[in-house]
């Protein structure tokens, strides 16, 4: 089964910028919500760190799985929402999840209950709402968000905000509309997975010891779920056609990685991408 791939273009400027927002984080436990087709717990494993991923789709898990050796035991991959985790951990990453939430107030209460004091949270969003096309609707967005929006939600929590970069602009400012008519993103169903992906093996032992359990939370007896649960899971699925997939290289990009430095600050991109520290 083969092993998932750097899905997009908007995941290589995100995984450039998490990159410096993991500066000056020492090594611990990680939680990555959604990891989707993406890697970056390789970046977090070549840190020191050590920890869980999860996501909502089980092949993803699967293949995630799949690709690792034996000898490559400090994380650990579940098939699980995170409403059903509890635990404390030193850093939080939940790159392109929260949008996917009607009640998104509800999961930054989670995220907050998941961190250690004084951890840290980085995660990611779409920005501005005049830049929605059919990906939104395609992957179960409930919403793209405005920066003083996303001020204004973390400051209900105990989140201290440290960066909030608009990333992007100006290539994918370009290139993102018009991925919506060169991707076909095509949904599976729940059946069609377990085709692909026979039931997680149940004897399969967690590989690290987390204190981190399973668990029902309760925030006043709410728990927030997606906009579009099919959508959802399906969303960090994408695949490109061979040549495609080939040309998202970060060596051919980084010259416009680096293109992107001068606009962070502003609010001209297509996403947000946050760090917070925990009070």
């Amino acid at each position: 089964m083969p092993h998932p791939s750097n899905p997009t273009l908007a995941y290589l400027y995100r995984r450039f910028l998490a990159r410096q927002l993991l500066k000056k984080i020492p090594a611990g436990k990680f939680l990555e919500i959604g990891v989707g087709s993406g890697r970056f717990y390789e970046e977090l494993e070549k840190r020191g760190f050590s920890g869980l991923c999860l996501d909502l789709n089980p092949d993803l898990i699967c293949r995630h799985r799949s690709g690792r050796k034996a000898t490559q035991d400090l994380i650990e991959f579940r098939p699980l929402d995170f409403f059903a985790l509890q635990g404390e951990f030193d850093l939080v990453l939940a790159f392109e999840v929260l949008e996917h939430y009607q009640e998104d107030d509800i999961c930054l209460r989670k995220w907050e209950s998941l961190l250690k004091p004084k951890g840290t949270l980085i995660f990611s969003v779409p920005a501005h709402m005049r830049q929605w096309t059919c990906n939104d609707a395609r992957a179960g967005h409930a919403r793209r968000y405005e920066k003083e929006e996303l001020r204004r939600k973390l400051a209900t929590t105990s989140f201290q905000t440290e960066v909030i970069w608009c990333y992007g602009f100006p290539i994918l400012n370009w290139t993102y509309p018009l991925s919506s008519q060169v991707f076909k993103n095509k949904s599976e169903s729940r059946e069609q997975i377990q085709r692909r992906c026979p039931a997680l093996p149940q004897s399969i032992q967690p590989s690290i010891s987390l204190s981190a359990t399973l668990g029902s939370w309760d925030c006043h007896g709410t728990q927030a779920y997606p906009a579009d649960f099919e959508k959802t899971s399906q969303s960090g699925a994408r695949r490109f056609p061979g040549l495609l997939s080939w040309a998202l290289q970060e060596w051919l990009w980084f010259p416009f990685l680096q293109l992107q430095r001068p606009f962070l600050k502003g609010d001209q991109g297509i996403g947000f991408i946050v760090k917070c520290r925990k009070d």
